[in-house]
């Protein structure tokens, strides 16, 4: 009687599975049919606030329709990545109903309040928009993650590389065991998931431990595929430098969490079915249709590198060294070379090498004496690999002694690691002019004075010559005289050049003093050290936009905008950050707009077309001139 019973649930169980794929046929047939005619669109995100380092599922569900195309909006601060695409058909009453689910993944490049404007929804049957979307990026919870990973309680199974079943390991790579305190260090990180298994980026990699620097990453790594042990992983590679900041022996190690979505087995014998259970459960083509996945938390863990952090010499340490270790090169030239009293000249110092160009500081002039400066502008730019480039300064220097005709040497001081000791480069000094303070008097030298009184002694002592003979005689009697002879400052040519001379005088000693008043006017230099440097870079601007450069034109905006609100708040240029101008100028000025925009494309890669460009030039000469 049991197995009678057991056959006859197992020819049950057979018949509903045959009539649940025979519904499938008819779901898959009615693809083709026509769906409702009326469409709605919704779009909506899973966290109303979420850190930096985390990203956010964006939905937009359209319902009414089998396809559609979402145009997705550019939003400063953030980059919308597709994550996959469903399609759901549903039968009520007779009709037939589809709805399309696209799912999107929000990643912020940077933290506040943002809104995700209405999405245009592009169908067959029209087109609509979706409601916009408020939400706010908070800072970074990596400190918090890590301190709660080290604790005994953390859930999250820490995945070391080395073990027999691993899914996900992680290798670094160091080209040096011994380094010097602030030295970078080439550094290259791999992160191996197994093929097949679906995994997303939680948090960058990242030191974990104190003592040690971890130079910024990239959000998006080079993938690539590999064949470990005999078995296929996915490899996210990223290149950078790592910068031991505390002396002595370290182990190290770097970390990253990420959810990977597993398959998920569901199967279950027919002894444990009932009538009522689903009749494709456990079946391998259809948990695989359906996309069955688990996700779990992993924290991957790279294996321990030993590192020792060696102290910088004492000895033969030069008064100029700022802490700038490896290989360098100077170059410095001056412009303009010939100048009007009080008007300033730009020094360029370029800094060119590999090493850490983040304590790379600006050369120093060997004497000052004379020199009024300002502080200096600086710009970091990448030239070949991890580690090198050149950092560029920029100073404004006015003459205050008119009689100087040379721009002192500068010098610059850094630590060869490879050499063990330091090096000290210095630039040879600049010539140039100051108009109207080379005024020489040419005086007669003695030997001139000689030959002239030669010639005129002869004239003098010349004989006189025998009266002539036959001559009318002498009347005894004058006739009336004239006055013929006029002085000479009688005469009007004379007064009035004499009037003019009087005038170039005082015009002379008028332009003199206002001179040596405007070299020794601050608010003055500082105006006209201003709009020298906004000419300079307007002219840069103009060569931006000229060749179409999108990242090389907001770099130049961010620079002018250093420069000029450095030389206005008297501090260091290359120091001013986005937070300094939100403070000081408020949230509305179009200055903090460019300064974002501009750090963005440094950093996020954001281009502006020229239209783009062009209005940004034009409100950002505009802003400038009006702190002049």
């Amino acid at each position: 009687m049991k197995k009678m019973r057991r056959h006859f649930n197992i020819q049950n169980g057979r018949r509903i599975g045959v009539v649940a794929l025979c519904f499938l046929v008819v779901l898959l047939v009615a693809e083709v049919m026509p769906v409702q005619s009326g469409v709605q669109v919704s779009a909506s995100l899973n966290a109303t606030s979420f850190p930096i380092d985390r990203v956010a599922a964006l939905t937009i569900t359209v319902k009414g329709t089998r396809s559609f195309e979402p145009q997705m909006p550019e939003v400063d601060g953030l980059q919308f990545q597709q994550r996959g695409q469903s399609t759901q058909i549903e039968m009520i009453n007779g009709d037939f109903s589809a709805s399309v689910t696209t799912v999107y993944l929000v990643q912020g490049l940077r933290e506040g309040k943002f809104t995700i404007p209405a999405i245009p929804i592009s169908t067959k049957e029209g087109r609509q928009l979706t409601q916009p979307i408020d939400f706010e990026i908070t800072a970074s919870q990596s400190a918090a993650v890590s301190s709660s990973a080290q604790s005994p309680s953390s859930s999250k199974p820490r995945l070391r590389s080395g073990e027999a079943e691993q899914v996900a390991f992680m290798r670094v790579t160091l080209n040096k065991e011994k380094s010097y305190s602030g030295e970078v260090v080439p550094v290259q990180i791999k992160a191996y998931f197994r093929e097949g298994i679906k995994a997303n980026l939680n948090t960058l990699p990242q030191v974990a431990g104190e003592g040690f620097v971890l130079q910024q990453l990239a959000p998006e790594p080079v993938q690539t595929r590999e064949i470990v042990n005999n078995a296929a992983y996915t490899v996210l590679e990223w290149d950078s430098t790592l910068s031991g900041i505390k002396e002595g022996q370290h182990r190290i190690s770097l970390e990253l969490e990420a959810t990977l979505l597993l398959p998920e087995q569901r199967r279950r014998s027919l002894h444990d079915r009932s009538l009522f259970d689903d009749p494709f459960m456990g079946d391998s083509f259809f948990d695989n249709f359906f996309g069955r996945y688990l996700e779990k938390e992993v924290k991957v863990v790279s294996p321990e590198l030993d590192l020792e952090v060696l102290s910088l010499p004492e000895e033969g340490r030069p008064q100029e060294f700022h802490g700038a270790i490896g290989e360098f090169h100077l170059s410095v030239s001056g412009d303009p070379l010939e100048v009007e009293p009080g008007e300033p000249i730009t020094l360029t110092m370029t800094v060119k090498g590999k090493g850490n160009f983040d304590r790379v500081q600006a050369p120093e002039l060997d004497e000052d004496e004379g020199w009024k400066s300002y502080s200096p502008s600086s710009e970091f730019l990448e030239d070949g690999g991890m580690g090198q480039g050149k950092k560029v300064f920029e100073q404004a220097l006015v003459a205050r002694d008119p009689h100087l005709q040379e721009i002192p040497a500068v010098t610059f001081a850094y630590f060869d690691p490879t050499a063990a000791a330091y090096t000290v480069l210095k630039s040879p000094p600049i010539p140039f002019k100051i108009k109207g303070t080379a005024v020489e008097e040419r005086k007669l030298e003695p030997k001139a004075k000689a030959e002239q009184m030669e010639k005129v002694q002869p004239e003098m002592a010349a004989p006189v010559d025998p009266p002539i003979s036959n001559l009318a005689p002498l009347k005894l009697q004058s006739d009336a005289m004239e006055q013929t002879m006029v002085p000479l400052f009688f005469k009007r040519w004379f007064q009035v050049l004499v009037v003019l001379f009087v005038v170039l005088v005082l015009v002379a000693a008028v332009l003199k003093q206002r001179a040596a008043r405007n070299a020794n006017n601050p608010r003055l230099q500082q105006h006209q050290a201003m709009k020298h440097l906004l000419n300079l870079r307007q002219k840069e601007i103009e060569q931006a936009l000229a060749a179409n450069d999108s990242r090389g034109f907001l770099g130049i905006c961010r620079r002018a905008i250093q420069e000029q609100l450095g030389l206005l708040w008297h501090s260091e240029a290359g120091a001013i950050t986005l937070a300094d101008l939100t403070q000081r100028l408020g949230k509305d000025s179009f200055l903090i707009t460019i300064f974002s925009a501009a750090e963005e494309s440094a950093y996020g890669g954001q281009e502006l077309n020229s239209q783009q460009m062009q209005d940004f030039a034009d409100r950002l000469q505009k802003e400038l001139e009006g702190l002049l």
